[in-house]
């Protein structure tokens, strides 16, 4: 996606809360482009009509809720940027949009800085990434580019077999990201992010691995590694950790699990 203004849809059936909300939205992005929609059937026929960059989306609404209006758009293959909202913080159905999609849940009446917010996130997760995974096994690179590309990031992927073709590689490219078994024959893990980082210091880089390496935590973070993953893994795993790798607010969907070891806070 390009750093241009996002067009954002807002959806909700009282005109005091648009009203609200499309003032919080142009106080944090003056250039936006804003479209409002009073129910379900509106903000459908302007998500076909216009190109929408990010959704504020009513649960409560007549006739059809915001859930069967995100339910719509994710059969339809629709994967717009969807933050849903009630004065209920329903668990029920915080879980049911986390299932759908939605990035966020934002329980009324919230914030002007909780606007901000999520727009400085949809800004970060739409802004193309180059990831780089460095793993000797062919048919474990190949599951973790499908589980990357199931992020909510926007990831450009490339794949190495070694430490050294990641050494290699560096010469030419930058990547934003680096995904690094820990056991590869030759150079291993904690040795290749230590050349690494020595090429680039600062480098962003998340060591993966099937065996427990709380052992190797400490050397893990000398070396310059954010977070340790454990194989396997899953997309909502990379999302919790980039979210905490590029400090943004984490949404009410994403939870910490026991495959997550953060090094760097």
């Amino acid at each position: 996606m390009s750093d241009r203004p996002p067009t954002v849809l807002i959806t909700d059936d009282s005109q005091t809360l648009r009203r609200i909300l499309r003032q919080a939205v142009l106080d944090a992005e003056p250039n936006a482009t804003i479209c409002e929609a009073a129910d379900g059937n509106q903000a459908l026929t302007a998500l076909k009509n216009h190109e929408i960059d990010i959704v504020f989306l009513d649960v409560n609404m007549p006739e059809m809720s915001g859930l069967d209006v995100l339910e719509l758009l994710r059969g339809k293959g629709n994967n717009v940027f969807v933050t849903l909202m009630s004065t209920e913080a329903d668990a029920a159905v915080m879980k049911a949009g986390a299932e759908l999609g939605s990035y966020d849940f934002l329980k009324k009446p919230f914030t002007p800085e909780q606007i901000a917010t999520i727009l400085t996130s949809h800004r970060n997760l739409s802004r193309r990434k180059n990831v780089l995974i460095v793993d000797d096994s062919a048919v474990i690179r190949r599951i973790i580019y499908k589980v990357l590309a199931n992020c909510r990031f926007d990831m450009l992927i490339s794949e190495v077999d070694s430490g050294k073709e990641a050494l290699t590689l560096l010469k030419g490219t930058h990547p934003d990201i680096i995904f690094l078994d820990y056991n590869m024959p030759g150079l291993d893990g904690i040795h290749a992010a230590q050349r690494l980082r020595a090429e680039i210091p600062g480098i962003k880089m998340v060591m993966i691995s099937s065996q427990d390496l709380t052992g190797q935590k400490d050397a893990c973070r000398k070396a310059g590694i954010f977070a340790l993953l454990k194989k396997p893994f899953f997309a909502n795993e990379v999302d919790f950790v980039l979210h905490r790798l590029y400090g943004l607010n984490m949404p009410q969907s994403l939870e910490q699990t026991p495959n997550v070891t953060l090094l760097q806070e």
